[in-house]
This record gives structure tokens, sequence and C-alpha cells, in this order.
């Protein structure tokens, strides 16, 4: 029988996965696309879909493995017949939609950081956009910082997981068992703080550190007045959630006091009241559902509170700033244009927003410079922690002059360089940047040698971030540029494969590596990191430029392979030609922004924010590489200010 014919026998006899119609897309999906490498005689990967006669004949971890290689674009092979994105978005969905409804988790890692870009560049920035981008209803938990703010003393009840592209992703923090009992302990912890009170001669008296208009609502053998318990609780979401209390909160802060004060008396009854805010979803998560009736796109927008406390998160660690108070109390927000105009003027400070630096500390990926062992050279001084502080410094007054920000980040060629002195005498790191040695140190900007250094990527911090402890590594930083300037993918590092060249003291790495070459194996996933990451062979794991390894000329040569845009595919003949090349091809621009959009909305771009995305390069290109104004676009676009129910 054919597999058309099995499943839909299978979906008409189990009813697992929804009307006939839907079947019929399934059958025919996996038909054209998937039978031909995986039927009874070929079973690629030693899966076989032949023998699928209903849901119990195959695992739910099979399905889910059709699903993810789908959604990663693993399956089909580059060689076959490529599905349309629209069809393995369909496929895809109602494979999850089956699987949890026959109870099954459904892990989605289009989701997170690392997998950002397999979604192809050519439908977000080449075909007609979704004409109404926006974002799926979701509750994103605060960083550990906001969570703090105003929480003298409390525990932290959260982290930011390390290792991932991005740190603060919607998807990847939920407030799990332990998390809660801490923010519970943290509440009552907080309370019993300031609401330190004694009772002397009837009256209730106030200890240090507890606000006078709580003491109606913790006065032992007093009830409260009604307007004075309203006072207290709304203190307390005051403080808890920079918002009053609604009439319906109020009603049951009532209804709880009253509850406690019978088996507990009225100070505890008091105390439970005014734990309430802070353990409310939003003392805990940024709430976005939007609000009012949905659109004719299934959008609902944000209201002006929402936009408010998204702004507040996106750009502020500790307290709301004037700006954002004094639109709390106008009558605005209704309009894009006045969302863009309040993040201008939240924008506009002297110094770069400490958000917006931060942004380029996580893209270029180089302050874990100081966590890379390295044995110190006897012929230079090494400070990573120094080296580090330079790139900040750099970065900061680029992002402050704010024009043609990210070319100048690629490209320039000067540095600040710090100073110090060890035990007395001067000691400078102006050598690992190959300058001379009786260099006179100043505080300004440096020069540096237009053929040896191009911008970040050359800078000794980056390189020695993306270096093993002992060598360079030409994977790592090929991946990086891969990925953050040229929007390639890498699939993951199989379990089964030993990620390891050979030592080998009478061989340059770039000859070590001709292992990997010679595995079609392990080629097959090196063919596009390699090229780009051996032209930085130039620099050795220190970042400092060099001509010769083992007394032979250096092979600083590379290319970039078969990334579809011939501006930029091709040989080069050392980093700084192809740092050079990406610096201006509107490619690395687009991936540029694309990264910028997950830092600021907490998510990966999907197909329907193609519209946000190309109004954000346009507005980038426009202003002449500004990156308050490609922020601005962002953050006033129909991504950022609507939610939709389904995805």
């Amino acid at each position: 029988m054919k597999l058309t014919s099995k499943i839909l026998l299978f979906a008409a006899a189990m009813c697992w996965i929804g009307p006939a119609s839907a079947a019929d897309d399934v059958a025919v999906f996996l038909d054209r696309y998937c039978v031909s490498c995986h039927d009874n005689d070929t079973k690629k990967g030693d899966l076989t879909i032949e023998n699928i006669k209903s849901f119990k004949d195959a695992k739910p971890e099979v399905w889910a493995s059709i699903r993810e290689k789908l959604q990663l674009r693993e399956m089909p092979p580059k060689r076959k017949t490529q599905p349309t994105t629209d069809e393995r978005e369909k496929i895809a969905a109602f494979i999850a939609d089956s699987l949890r409804a026959a109870g099954h988790f459904v892990n989605n890692k289009l989701e997170l950081p690392n997998y950002g870009n397999r979604i192809p560049h050519a439908d977000l920035f080449g075909a007609k956009p979704h004409p109404a981008p926006a974002t799926p209803v979701r509750l994103w938990r605060q960083r550990p910082t906001i969570y703090a703010q105003g929480k003298p003393g409390a525990i932290q009840a959260f982290a930011m997981a390390p290792g991932q592209q991005i740190s603060d992703f919607s998807a990847l923090y939920t407030v799990d068992e332990g998390a809660a009992e801490i923010v519970l302990n943290n509440a009552q912890q907080l309370v019993e703080r300031f609401t330190q009170v004694e009772l002397d001669n009837g009256e209730l008296r106030n200890k240090p550190g507890t606000p006078p208009q709580l003491l109606p609502i913790l006065h032992p053998e007093r009830e409260p007045a009604l307007g004075a318990f309203d006072k207290a609780v709304a203190w307390a979401f005051g403080t808890a959630l920079s918002r009053m209390p609604t009439e319906e909160e109020l009603t049951r802060a009532r209804e709880l006091y009253d509850k406690v004060k019978s088996g507990h008396g009225r100070l505890q009854a008091g105390r439970a009241v005014l734990t309430i805010p802070f353990l409310k979803p939003e003392a805990v998560y940024r709430l976005e559902l939007g609000a009012g009736p949905l659109d004719s796109h299934g959008r609902r927008r944000l209201s002006k509170g929402e936009i408010l406390v998204a702004l507040h998160q996106t750009f502020f660690d500790g307290a709301a700033p004037q700006t954002i108070a004094d639109a709390r109390a106008k009558d605005a927000l209704a309009t894009r244009e006045e969302v863009a105009a309040l993040v201008k003027k939240l924008l506009d400070t002297p110094k770069p927003n400490a958000r917006l630096l931060n942004f380029f500390d996580e893209y270029f990926d180089y302050r874990k410079a100081t966590g890379v062992f390295k044995e110190t050279p006897a012929d230079v001084h090494f400070n990573a922690h120094q080296l580090v502080h330079d790139t900040q410094r750099l970065i900061e007054l680029i992002v402050t002059e704010d024009k043609d920000v990210l070319r100048r980040l690629l490209t320039t060629d000067r540095t600040y360089i710090a100073s110090q002195v060890v035990n007395g005498v001067p000691s400078r790191n102006h050598r690992i940047y190959n300058l001379p040695d009786d260099l006179k140190w100043r505080p300004g900007l440096i020069p540096l040698a237009a053929e040896e250094r191009a911008g970040i990527l050359t800078h000794p911090a980056w390189l020695v971030a993306h270096s093993g402890n002992f060598d360079t590594d030409p994977v790592r930083r090929g991946k990086w540029i891969l990925e953050h300037l040229l929007g390639g993918t890498v699939p993951d590092l199989p379990v089964t494969v030993c990620a390891f060249v050979p030592p080998d003291e009478t061989k340059t790495l770039r000859e070590r590596f001709e292992v990997i070459r010679n595995k079609a194996y392990c080629w097959n996933c090196h063919q596009q990191m390699n090229p780009i990451g051996m032209s930085f062979e130039a620099y050795d794991h220190f970042g400092r430029y060099r001509l010769k390894e083992l007394d032979r000329p250096v092979d600083m040569t590379g290319a970039v392979v078969d990334i579809g845009d011939p501006s930029v595919d091709g040989p080069v003949s050392s980093p700084v030609e192809l740092i050079h090349r990406l610096a201006k091809s509107k490619r690395a621009q687009e991936v540029f922004v694309r990264y910028a959009f997950r830092f600021f909305l907490g998510r990966n771009e999907t197909v329907r924010d193609a519209k946000t995305l190309q109004e954000a390069s346009q507005a980038y290109t426009a202003s002449g590489g500004s990156m308050k104004a490609l922020v601005v676009s962002l953050l006033s676009s129909d991504s950022f200010l609507y939610r939709s129910v389904e995805p």
C-alpha cells in the first residue's frame, strides 16, 4: 500500500491529527519530500515512515524529530527538492498540535537564540512582507536587576543562562518550583521588614523602616477604616508594581484580610494583604497580553501601561526615569509616532543608554576573553581585562557619535590602549597590538596599521575570546562571522563526534586542520566556517598580528563560500580584506538588524516580522547608520506594539 493511502487510513481511523483535509496535507508532504529517503528499502538514518499505520506505530520522539528537522531546515537534504516556507510551517504546526493533543510536550528550538538564523534571509528581506507583524502573547520573566529593584535584602530568584548568543530571551526562562519558593520567601521577608510595629498603651507606633501609612492596617486591636485600608494597600502596590490597585484588587484584599483575621489576628491579616502585590505575576513577569478587541489580523495592541513597562524594562536596570513617569500621566502613545517620539526621548542622553551598549557586548561577545586561560608570554604584557576595557571604550565612542555605527565598528583602525603601572614599572598592552616598544602613550585614540587591523574583529579582546587556551580557533571565529554577519547556520554538533584536531608541533594549525577537510562527514558542516576563520590565522591566540608561524609564512587567505550573495561570496587574501568586504555589504547590515531585533524584542524573528525588519534596515540606512534610529524603528513597530493570540 502506498504511503499516502496508509496515512489517510490511519488518520481516519485514529483521528489523531485532525480533519481529512489536514491529513491529506501531511500525507502529500511526506510522500513528496520524505519517503524517497525513508522507505523500507533505503532507511536513511535508520528511519522508515512506510510502516506507520497508526499513531502507536511511531514513537512520539519520531514525530518530534521529523518536526524539528523540518523547522531547522536540516531535512530534506540540500540536494533534494525543498518545500516552501509555508509548507514547512504548516506541517510543523500540524505535528505539534497532534503531539500536544496526545499529551506530549513539544519543544520549539526556533524560539531559542542560537537558532535564530534558521529562517532564510530571503524570506525576511527578499519577499513581500506580511502586512501585520505581531508578537505572540507572552509572559517575559523580568531580568534579575529589574526583579531586585526595590527589594532590599531579597534573595535573587533569577539568573541569566550562560552560553547563549543573547541572554535575555522571553522563551528561555520560566519561574520553576525553586524560583517560586524564593519569590514567596522574598515577599514575606520584605513585608515583615517594613511592618515592624509596637503597641504602646493601646497606640501603635512604627519602628524605623515602617511607613506610617501602614499603621492602620497593622493595629492588632482596631479595625482599619476603609479609606486607611485602601491607602495602605495602594502603598504596597505602588512599591511592588509602580501602579495603583484596581477596585477588584481592593475588594479581594479586603476579603483576604477578613479571612486571615479570623484565624490569625489583625496584624497577620494586614501583612498578608501587603504581600499580595509582591506575588502577582507582574511582580515577576512582564505581562504582554494586549488590550481591547482583536483587529482584522487577530492582534491586540499593548495598553499604554504595557508599553511603558516594556520600554522601562528594555532600557533600564533600575527605577523608571521621569520621562516614563511623565508619559504615564499623559494621554499619549495611541499612535506609532507617539511611541517613536518617546523612544527617541529615552535615547537622547549625553552617554549611550547602558542597554544599548549591552547589545554590542553580547553581539560581539568579546568580554569572555577574561575567562580564557592563557600562559602569559614572556615578551609582552598581557591583561585580558584591560583589553576588554579598550574595546568597551571604543564601542562606547562610536555608539555615542552614532554615525555609520556598524561599518565603523568593523573597520576602524584606531583604538584606545589602557596604561597601567605594575610593581612601579609602566606596563602597557600596546605590544599586543604590534605597536613599537617606544610608543609614547597618550589617553586618546591611537592609530593602528591599517593593513593589520580593522575594527572589533581584529581587536585582541575579540580574538582572545574566540580562541583556545594555547591555539587560535578558526572554527569559532569563522562560526561567529558566518552567523552574525552572513546569517548562516551551523548544525548542532552530533553527540557521536569528537571535535578534536590532533596535535603536531611540526605543522601549522591550518595544516593540522586538513584532517577536517579530508573527512566528508566533518567538512559538510565546516565548509563554510573554516575558510572564513582560517583568514584570521594572521593573528595568534593572544591577538597579535603575525607574518610567520613555525618560521614559515602565515597563510591568511580565506573565502566566503556559498552564501548566495555575489557581493560577499568569493576568496579573500587577508582578514582585513574580508572585513572591509562584509562591512560594506547590505547583507551584513540586514543580519545585524536581525540581531538587534532579537535583543530588543527578546525573541527570534519570524516570517511575519519581515516588514518590521525591512523598515528598521531602511531607517538605519536613511539615518546614515544611526543605531538610535534603528532601535526607534524596532520599538515603535507593529512587532513591538501588537500581540497575537496565534503564533
